[in-house]
């Protein structure tokens, strides 16, 4: 009688077959559904660029927004050793999964509030897995789990989204191996997607119901799941609060009576009386970049094109200067940044050519390869 083993000198045996059928239907019967977004490669750069084996990647064209610069090995950013741009797959791939479930739990020890079991471990059939995606499951591959789907929060409002995955680190199940010595489960560590340049393929796809179809009105991944542009009106709203607050800089010395001439006064500091405005109650013949052409004697007037605006009072054969207005909107910066970030001067370059002094870093600088 031949000695039993169920090591086949490194085959897959009829045993390793059949096994593998058996868990296979476990994670058909007892399995989640998984759509599985996966990872196509890197989106083309903007500029052509070179890399270190003197190849030459492409640039972006607008034409065929889909192509990419490679596949799932290459690097976008070969310095930083990033991939920015990612392009996934517009098809979703079904797949069984298994994991365990546990309560989320708010971790007190630390400062601030941080929560517990947000990864989580997911494992699915291997076979199974390289025959309905091609390929294995990597890091960086998306996973949307629709009975994690979030709903009744707003009776009013019943959109809601599945709960989106990124794949962090993949390996063999340690107990996925069967006692053929071969595995069959492949064990994903995922944590939850996060709205970011990286997943603007996702974020950009149809919000559905349910059912999945399209919602009404038409909105997108991104948003329903991006607090954005909700960061973006409480940071308008605190902006509005603190300008209503505090809506100039410097001192409000309107309601005091001021000895005038202002400019004549060594005791009265433009800093603390200067705000533009004609002292003692008296009103402001207009403002503007030119004098107006038969003023009356003492009426003052604002010259918006000086830095600050400085207010003049006609004595009768000239305009005098009274103060400068140092209570403009409130910023952080000091009036020379500011002077240097709003410079909407024209500049005269070597050659001839002229532009605005004020330009975006953009504008200014073109990245190049240097590896």
């Amino acid at each position: 009688m031949p000695r039993l083993s169920l090591w086949h000198g490194g085959r897959h045996s009829a045993d390793f077959t059949f096994l593998d059928r058996s868990i296979s239907e476990y994670f058909g019967i007892s399995g989640t559904s998984v759509f599985v977004h996966l990872y196509l490669g890197p989106y083309l750069a903007t500029d052509a660029s070179v890399t270190t084996d003197s190849a030459n990647v492409p640039s972006y064209d607008p034409n065929y927004p889909y192509a990419v610069a490679g596949g799932i090995t290459d690097l976008q950013d070969p310095i930083l050793l990033e991939i920015r741009d990612r392009h996934y797959s517009p098809t979703t791939i079904e797949m069984r999964m298994i994991y365990n479930m546990a309560d989320l739990d708010f971790n007190l020890q630390q400062f601030g509030l941080f929560l517990n079991n947000d990864t989580l471990y997911l494992e699915c059939h291997l076979n199974d897995m390289i025959e309905q995606c091609g390929r294995k499951i990597i890091a960086g591959d998306i996973l949307e789990l629709p009975h994690r789907r979030d709903t009744g929060l707003d009776p009013a409002n019943q959109i809601a989204t599945n709960k989106f995955y990124e794949v962090t680190d993949v390996s063999r199940s340690a107990d996925g191996y069967s006692a053929t010595w071969w595995p069959h489960i492949w064990r994903m560590k995922v944590t939850p997607m996060v709205a970011g340049q990286e997943t603007q393929d996702i974020l950009n796809l149809p919000a559905t119901d349910a059912l999945g179809l399209p919602v009404q009105p038409a909105l997108t991944l991104g948003d329903l799941m991006s607090t954005s542009i909700d960061n973006l009106g409480i940071n308008n709203a605190v902006d509005a609060s603190a300008k209503a607050s505090v809506s100039g800089r410097y001192f409000q010395t309107q309601q005091f009576w001021i000895v005038t001439p202002e400019a004549s006064s060594a005791d009265a500091p433009w800093v603390f009386a200067g705000d533009g405005v004609p002292p003692n109650g008296a009103t402001l013949l207009g403002s503007g970049n030119v004098f107006p052409v038969a003023p009356n004697q003492g009426e003052y007037y604002l010259r918006t094109d000086y830095t600050p605006s400085t207010l003049f009072q006609w004595t009768g054969s000239a305009w005098q200067i009274q103060e400068q207005d140092y209570r403009p909107d409130w910023s952080a910066a000091h009036a020379l940044l500011l002077a240097f970030i709003n410079n909407t001067g024209i500049r005269t370059n070597t050659d001839g050519t002229t532009g605005a002094v004020k330009m975006n870093m953009s504008g200014t600088i073109k990245p190049s390869a240097d590896f």
